[in-house]
């Protein structure tokens, strides 16, 4: 089996080199996406003995691996591994997914939660509400839906196509593999939480992944996400309406301000449901021509 092992970087100079190093002797060939990198990242990734792919400007982890699954569908992999080049990932537990997807796994993900470690709290916080939603999204049953160590079988590297190009890539990878049919599994894997191992604020992209998850639900879900949104502003708008009654019956007077509210709220919830079912058949539509 032709095995490729790839990994975006964005700013990695100080872990790449001997992450690259490490990866060498599980895989035929190891693939850097270097998204845009103003230090020496792409120079170290290939003295290290990588093929380096280069954005000229920052464009995301998507983008990134985007590049990379076009890269790999040239080279005709039976296997391809993901992982993150800040040195997170530990690349001895590189054959646990090249044995998943061997025994014929199509998404394998690494778990941080089976997996024997210790993660901050804030971060087992922010996985697990991303997992919730992203478990809405996908319908599949992952615990990890954010973790970036991942194996794709030869069949998920032609079938799967994305369009994220930020780190919401993850959440759509597996609800991508759920729509075409792809076999999941997670396996346990450790991580590495260093000070300067991460180039990204964590509580800014926890909330920028849980955006682009809720436009992703928008736009495969509709029916759920504006039914349930649309639902709840119904709710909220009952709730000036008791008040209203309340104070009509016993003083006669109508709350005008009150009324408005519950009247904008009403309207809106009935518009937002209306449109869930209207975009939901469409999609329905849509799909079962495609």
């Amino acid at each position: 089996m032709k095995i490729i092992a790839a990994m975006p970087a964005y700013n990695e100079a100080n872990y790449i080199g001997s992450v690259v190093l490490q990866v060498r002797q599980y895989a035929d060939e190891v693939i850097v996406a270097d998204d845009g990198s103003r230090d020496r990242t792409a120079k170290i990734a290939e003295l290290a003995g990588a093929t380096v792919i280069r954005h000229e400007r920052n464009k995301g982890k998507g983008a990134a691996i985007r590049s990379i699954l076009a890269e790999v569908r040239k080279r005709n992999a039976d296997i391809l591994v993901l992982l993150d080049a800040d040195s997170q990932h530990d690349p001895e537990e590189i054959p646990f997914f090249i044995r998943a997807v061997s025994e014929g796994s199509d998404l394998v993900i690494g778990s941080r939660k089976i997996g024997r470690h210790n993660v901050p709290l804030y971060r087992k916080v922010g996985q697990k509400v991303l997992s919730y939603l992203t478990g809405v999204l996908s319908e599949a049953k992952v615990s990890d839906t954010e973790s970036g160590f991942r194996g794709l079988s030869k069949k998920a590297i032609s079938v799967m196509q994305f369009k994220e190009s930020g780190f919401a890539i993850e959440a759509e990878m597996i609800s991508e593999a759920t729509s075409k049919g792809l076999k999941i599994v997670e396996v346990p894997i450790s991580a590495i939480y260093t000070k300067d191992g991460s180039t990204l604020n964590p509580i800014r992209h926890g909330f920028g992944n849980l955006n682009r998850i809720m436009v992703l639900i928008s736009e495969r879900k509709p029916m759920l996400f504006f039914g349930l949104l649309g639902s709840i502003l119904i709710v909220l708008g009952i709730i000036p309406g008791t008040i209203v009654v309340k104070t009509y019956s016993s003083s006669g007077v109508l709350p005008m301000g009150t009324v408005l509210v519950l009247i904008l709220l009403i309207t809106i919830g009935i518009l937002s449901v209306s449109t869930g079912i209207i975009l939901g058949v469409l999609a329905k539509r849509i799909g079962n021509h495609l």
